[in-house]
Parts: C-alpha cells; structure tokens; sequence
C-alpha cells in the first residue's frame, strides 16, 4: 500500500548566466531566470506541499548564449550555481536529469558533488511505497537522445529487484513521436527499445519527460506519458517559421493516492 503524497516535475530550466535566451528567428530575449523565481515561488504555495521535486533536464543551458563552439565544463559552472540559488527556494528535497543542453561534468560538480565527475545520472529512488526511475538520455553533440547498453542493463535489474511496488520512469526526450514535424526530429533514437523494455514490467505505469516543452499525454497499451512544459519558453500551438512562443512558465503536479496517479499542469501567469 502507497501513501498519499504529492510531487512536482519541473523541467527545462534553460538558466544561462551571462545572458538571456534570444529567441531563434525573433527579437524577443527571454529571462529564463526571472520566470524559473516564478515558478519556485508558486510551487512554495503549494497545499499540500510536495514531497520531493523532479528537475527533468536542460537544467542550464549557456551552450545557447554560444552557439559558434562547445563550451568547457567549467563554462557551465555559473549557470549550475546560478540554478542552485534560485531552487533553494522549493520547500522539498530535488531529484535531477540530465538534458541535452547539459554537460555531465558540471551537472555532477554541482548537483551531485558525491558522484564521480563522469559518473552517469541514472539512478532509482523509492518514496511512499512507489519506487522512481530516472535515466539519462543525454548524448554529447546531440539534440536527440540516446540510452546506452550499461544504462538498459542496469534499468532492467533496476526494474526487476522492484517489481511489487507502482513505478514511474523519467526520462527526458520522449521516446514516442508527439506528431510535430520539427520537434520529432530530436527524439529518443531508441525509445522503442525503452518502451518494450518498460512493457515486460507491469509495475511501470507511468512514464514523464520533458524537452518538449509543452503539455502532452500519450497512451499505448498499459503505459501512459506525460510530458511537462518548459519553465520558459513553449512550443508553439500552431506551424510556422518560429518554434517557440514566450511562455508561459509552467510545471506539472502529481498527486499520489494509494498507487494510483492524478495530474495537472500549472501555468504561471
């Protein structure tokens, strides 16, 4: 039996010290730092409060303010400090995934200083009788993502030592195509592969992401996916030449209820 609890998922923070996101094929430049205070402080007036929150990946992103070479690890550094100020103001612990926009050294630096500084950010957690997934689909040099052969195996243990309790993976692309021309084009390369992996686990009901940055629900067979606004920009409603509309911020609250799963998505205006 589960208890009653709630989490939030909160994800593509985009925090890029030094500078603002200008928006591709725009004028526009967005503070991804003043919007992410926004979403901080109306998770604090949550009630009931949540237990832990999920940060589901491109937690920083200084590679947009740079976009004519890769940056070094410690160019991240600013930026992942930067985050940890602004989420010292969730009233609960947090979980964190990697994202596209990432670097794997200075996310571990900063998040995860217990870690080896390459160690992969996969990992499992259990609250309230329900046992959590997080997996790392990030690749170096790539929008789309990837899971590698020591990531499955460990996932496949993961899941097998954990098989009698409600399970919910996060992930941070989306391993099924959401039907946008542009967006299907920086997936999970191997989500089919994730998702027969997950169906041979009937305890795994639940799959959310982000990266995508808007509100989707998807559902095949036994497993549904959510997936998570960004806390800054969004994608846009309709087709054109400019992806991205600016904002606005949003995040998604989970409710837990003796195993089974409610859900809805704040926007902050």
């Amino acid at each position: 039996m589960t208890d009653h609890f709630r989490f939030v998922h909160i994800t593509d923070t985009h925090i890029m010290a030094g500078g603002a996101w200008r928006m591709r094929g725009t004028d526009v430049d967005f503070d991804t730092d003043a919007s992410l205070r926004r979403v901080v402080d109306t998770v604090r007036r949550l009630d009931p409060a949540p237990a832990f929150a999920v940060l589901g990946g491109d937690l920083t992103s200084p590679d947009l303010l740079h976009r004519d070479r890769v940056l070094e690890p410690a160019e991240y550094a600013s930026s992942y400090m930067r985050l940890k100020e602004i989420l010292a103001g969730l009233p609960c612990p947090a979980h964190y995934l990697m994202g596209n926009h990432d670097n794997l050294e200075a996310f571990n630096r900063a998040l995860r200083p217990e870690a080896a500084k390459d160690a992969p950010a996969y990992y499992g957690f259990d609250h309230g009788g329900m046992h959590f997934v997080a997996l790392d689909s990030h690749e170096p040099g790539h929008a789309d993502g990837m899971l590698d052969a020591a990531q499955f195996a460990w996932l496949e243990r993961d899941l097998a030592v954990h098989g009698g309790a409600p399970t919910i993976v996060f992930v941070h692309h989306h391993p099924w195509p959401l039907g946008h021309a542009w967006m299907d084009t920086m997936q999970l390369r191997n989500g089919a592969d994730l998702m027969s992996l997950l169906g041979r686990h009937a305890q795994v009901r639940w799959l959310i992401g982000g990266h995508v940055h808007s509100e989707q629900v998807i559902q095949r067979g036994a497993l549904t996916m959510l997936t998570t606004p960004s806390t800054c920009i969004q994608l846009a409603k309709v087709g054109g030449p400019v992806h991205f509309e600016p904002g606005p911020p949003g995040f998604r609250v989970v409710d837990v209820d003796d195993g089974r799963l409610s859900s809805y998505v704040v926007y902050v205006r």
